[in-house]
């Protein structure tokens, strides 16, 4: 053949299929009608798991697919042109983002593309010797076709990537959204509502929970939460961070919680663990000892446990019934000098924490013994029969115990 196929212009190296002679199309145009086919025959044989996916509606769009970038490909020869369209790139970032609905990687598809490069490069390249199309137009012809699959593979990464990003946009929604339902309408409120959500969140749902109250860093782009495993839910809101966890979970989580309270600075507040339906008691109890480390009842530290501070808990449940309590219990008290009152106080607690014991109440405040049964010979007469009788010094006790030390 006497042709000449050369351009007399040049392509940038990045589009090379714009240094190839469009002439060359022609030849390789009678090629297609079987080519998708084969192609897609090749790809199942050498990648047997797409076996299935081939067989259905999906086998029938990728072979429209394949048949349309086969037709495009032989357009853009000569042209100095993106190597896809709008239409093209839509179709192939479809097929990208379909294994990520199917939860899969793209690396069963992309391996197919480059099977598919193989094949369309041998029948491409037969047909163009048989036409006695030069030797350097054959491999600019390879270098065009694994150039240009290599856009089709971009695209399917792109459309794979954002389907991702927008499923993962989507279950964080309604992670937060079965948060919000478990800790403020309690799961007895909205069965249905619970299993549904839980179902799209992918969160299996446990029988007994427990809520967290977390630190938050407000920033320019608003408030942060800590990073935490995915088996516990969030539940942000514009002026805290809550959290649901699993009992099991709880425990396989001590130490992503102890990081999480940004090295001590702020407390993760742990509410007791409850049944499901009573995640939002569990709520109530995480904020009711955040208030007491606050108020200096309870210790901070980098997760301070509900259930580690019961007693405590119960004491200051409703602070204006302890102090009625104080009031009323240690009343006897009340007529001495703030010093002396103190100093009572202390010793009347300390001896019946001991039980009665002088000696162990003596060590315990660093004193002789003989001190501490002068002070309970005064406490006996202010208080009388009152340390006598058990329900009297229950009440006493508790008051002394929710007494600021």
């Amino acid at each position: 053949m006497s042709e000449n196929w050369s351009l007399v212009t040049s392509s940038p190296q990045a589009r090379p299929w714009a240094a190839i002679s469009p002439q060359i199309a022609e030849v390789l145009r009678p090629v297609l009608p079987r080519l998708a086919e084969e192609i897609l025959e090749q790809v199942a044989g050498e990648l047997p798991m797409l076996g299935r996916d081939l067989a259905g509606p999906y086998g029938v769009a990728l072979k429209a697919g394949v048949e349309q970038a086969l037709e495009h490909f032989l357009g853009l020869l000569g042209a100095d042109r993106p190597a896809l369209d709008e239409r093209l790139r839509n179709l192939y970032e479809s097929f990208g983002a379909r294994e990520d609905k199917h939860g899969r990687t793209l690396e069963i598809l992309l391996a197919a593309y480059r099977r598919g490069a193989r094949g369309a490069w041998e029948h491409f390249s037969r047909a163009a010797l048989e036409a006695d199309v030069p030797t350097q137009d054959v491999v600019r012809l390879a270098e065009a076709i694994f150039a240009y699959i290599e856009e089709l593979s971009h695209a399917s990464a792109v459309g794979f990537a954002q389907e991702h990003s927008d499923r993962a946009g989507r279950r964080n929604l309604v992670r937060q959204q079965l948060g919000e339902v478990l800790l403020f309408e309690g799961a007895a409120t909205a069965p249905a509502r619970v299993a549904e959500l839980a179902a799209e969140a992918g969160w299996a749902v446990p029988e007994r929970v427990a809520a967290l109250v977390l630190p938050t860093v407000a920033g320019a782009e608003g408030r942060r939460t800590p990073l935490l495993p995915d088996e516990i839910l969030l539940a942000v809101s514009d002026t805290e961070s809550l959290a649901i966890v699993s009992a099991d979970a709880l425990r396989r989580s001590s130490a992503a919680l102890a990081k999480a309270s940004r090295t001590g600075e702020e407390s993760v507040y742990v509410g007791t663990v409850r049944a499901l339906a009573e995640a939002p008691v569990s709520l109530a109890h995480a904020r009711a000892v955040q208030r007491l480390v606050l108020e200096g009842v309870v210790p901070g530290a980098p997760v301070v446990s509900a259930q580690d501070h019961l007693t405590d808990l119960v004491l200051h449940a409703d602070p204006r019934l302890l102090a009625d309590l104080t009031a009323d219990a240690l009343a006897p008290l009340q007529g001495l000098s703030p010093g002396r009152r103190e100093i009572l106080a202390a010793t009347l607690r300390v001896w019946l924490a001991a039980q009665g014991d002088r000696l162990a109440a003596a060590a315990e405040l660093e004193v002789h013994p003989q001190t501490v049964s002068y002070r309970m010979s005064r406490l006996e007469d202010l208080f009388g029969p009152a340390l006598r009788d058990p329900r009297r010094r229950l009440a006493i006790q508790l008051a002394l115990a929710g007494r600021p030390r």
